[in-house]
């Protein structure tokens, strides 16, 4: 059919708030599904009857039950015979093993109560050893649940103990007939790697060398409006030769925030979605036509604006609505973008050249900077916010499509100036390496705990972790406990065996004393405010009241180890150390 995409419609039923459906956000869509590391490693271990036992964990959409169900079609597909099949698992034979799988262990299922359906479930694992069976059994299961069950119950003495001291130990080794899969450590987007499951999810999406045809229909032959489009041109865009790989680093590095800003989880579904909203917002072909044919201004649906969507209640949405790269203040290219037809070729110069056709967004900002205010005198509404939609617009186009070059060369600043972090680079560039050359992070957090705690000497501040003694609130003099920085170190956080089975980088720095006693987690929110305050930023009451509550934690396990040195102050600029010297004595020195 002309002028109609049909694989339009099933894209736009991945977003979780589409209009027409929300039937592919769930469960195995074989055409759009794409393979990870538990297809191409765990699969292989599990139908080859090397695991008894695998336990599957984390948030609903993280899929489970799609790579469950995957397990299940593989072994159909390969001559399996199929005793039992509801919709909460199977039951099948395959080489020489007995599969048992179940989608949900934390629930109830019709009549049956989930203490009935896990206490058949694992009935071949009780006892004070490891079953010497032909089984292979799958579960998806909440944490929580999974260790309520087994650790209350004395029959399952030998699984038990292998939950508990996974659970509760670092690095502690499963025997190789179990695996247990946390999926809440899987990274949808990694470092480094250009074949991370967020590139898969776009080369599948974005078609490129035509190989499901899914783009077909939208070709000049066989839809009119193909020049007039915006999921043409978005889906041309990331397709580009030229900025299509920039555009696609640079959403990359968006996602990354949000997985380093460790507010929420992103799972399967969260980023499905969010692909889907963002390169076909939520309008069939046949709207979209009604509205090109009506001269709707259609801007807000192009992909740069798609992310920011002000009354999307999508939760990968909302988070990126946080990160708004057109809210980040930049005077200086402000001031010119203003009075600059965003049509014009002051402006294409400031973008990397495209090697396809479209700039229809532009004729789209152009209107609204057509009627924006002309002057300041000039206070109607509709023109003030025509102002603000042309400037967010151009400013997000700019971070997605600007030349770094030209834009360092005219301006003094890249894309990574319209982040809303300082030190993202410092803080990935760690996470890259996990090495802290010369302690130089090290000592800028001791040097930024000290200074939260109100210590300005930067010597002092930063050979030592200085923390405020309460008791001197009523008292003219200060008195901190300091606790050497060579006793600390910054680290980054391991998952052992999981690794092999999951696509894995580490999205928080890890500070801790050396005995390991106290240890502070840093995503990258925390991470910047530090920073700042090593700079002197003094932190306002709402970032003290987000950011601070492990810091808080951290210092008071801190203090209750021993500290051999106190440093005195009344006027903050007269520093005392009173410490015990090598004799024994205590000796109070101005600093």
């Amino acid at each position: 059919m002309k002028n109609y995409n049909q694989n339009l419609d099933k894209f736009l039923k991945i977003y979780s708030q589409s209009l027409l459906s929300t039937g592919l956000t769930r469960g195995l869509d074989e055409k759009t599904y794409i393979q990870t590391k538990l297809d191409t490693d765990l699969k292989n271990d599990i139908l080859d009857g090397q695991k008894k036992l695998v336990v599957l964990t984390g948030n609903a959409g993280d899929g489970k039950t799609a790579f469950i169900q995957l397990i299940e079609s593989s072994a159909r597909n390969n001559g399996s015979i199929f005793q039992e099949e509801t919709d909460n698992g199977c039951k099948f034979d395959f080489n020489g093993f007995v599969f048992e799988t179940l989608y949900d262990g934390s629930q109830d299922f019709e009549e049956i109560s989930n203490e009935t359906l896990l206490t058949s479930f694992f009935k071949p694992f009780e006892g004070s050893k490891e079953p010497d069976l032909n089984i292979v059994k799958i579960i998806a299961i909440n944490e929580g649940k999974l260790r309520d069950f087994l650790l209350r119950k004395r029959e399952y003495s030998w699984l038990g103990k292998q939950v508990h001291h996974y659970l509760e130990y670092d690095k502690y080794q499963l025997p190789d007939s179990l695996a247990f899969i946390n999926l809440n450590n899987r990274a949808i987007v990694e470092l480094n790697n250009p074949d991370s499951i967020i590139d898969k999810l776009l080369h599948i999406f974005l078609d490129k060398n035509n190989d499901n045809k899914f783009w077909e229909p939208c070709k000049q032959e066989n839809c009119e409006y193909y020049e007039r489009c915006y999921i043409k041109q978005n889906i041309d865009t990331f397709n580009d030769g030229e900025v299509g790989p920039i555009v696609k680093e640079r959403l990359k590095e968006l996602v990354k925030i949000l997985y380093l800003k460790r507010v929420k989880h992103i799972t399967m579904r969260d980023i499905r979605s969010l692909l889907s909203y963002i390169l076909f917002n939520k309008y069939t072909c046949h709207q979209i036509q009604e509205d090109i044919d009506n001269q709707t201004n259609l801007l807000k649906r192009y992909f740069y604006n798609n992310g920011f969507e002000e009354n999307e209640v999508d939760r990968m949405i909302k988070l990126l609505r946080e990160i708004d790269v057109s809210e980040m203040p930049l005077p200086k290219i402000e001031n010119q973008l203003y009075f600059i037809n965003p049509n014009s070729e002051s402006i294409r110069k400031l973008l990397v050249k495209r090697s396809l056709p479209g700039k229809n967004d532009l004729c789209y900002i152009e209107k609204y900077f057509n009627e924006k205010p002309q002057g300041t005198s000039d206070s109607d509404e509709n023109r003030k916010k025509n102002a603000e939609i042309f400037l967010n617009a151009i400013k997000r186009k700019l971070f997605f499509e600007g030349d770094d070059n030209i834009l360092k060369e005219q301006f003094g600043i890249d894309h990574y100036s319209f982040l809303p972090y300082k030190y993202y680079k410092t803080f990935v560039e760690f996470l890259k390496i996990g090495i802290d050359n010369n302690n130089q992070i090290r000592n800028d957090l001791v040097l930024a705990i000290s200074k939260s705690e109100k210590i300005y000497n930067e010597t002092v501040g930063k050979e030592s972790v200085c923390i405020s003694s309460s008791s001197g609130k009523k008292s003219r003099t200060k008195a901190f406990y300091s606790f050497k920085a060579a006793d600390f170190e910054v680290v980054l956080p391991q998952i052992g065996k999981e690794e092999k089975y999951i696509e894995y980088f580490t999205d928080h720095i890890i500070f801790r004393h050396i005995d390991r006693s106290a240890s502070l987690e840093i995503n990258i929110d925390l991470f910047e405010v530090l920073m700042r305050i090593k700079e002197g930023y003094v932190p306002t009451s709402i970032e003290i009241q987000t950011f601070f509550l492990n810091l808080e934690m951290f210092k008071r396990r801190i203090l209750a180890k021993r500290s051999t040195r106190v440093i005195l102050t009344e006027d903050d600029a007269n520093l005392y150390s009173f410490e015990k010297s090598a004799v024994g004595k205590l000796v109070l020195t101005k600093i």
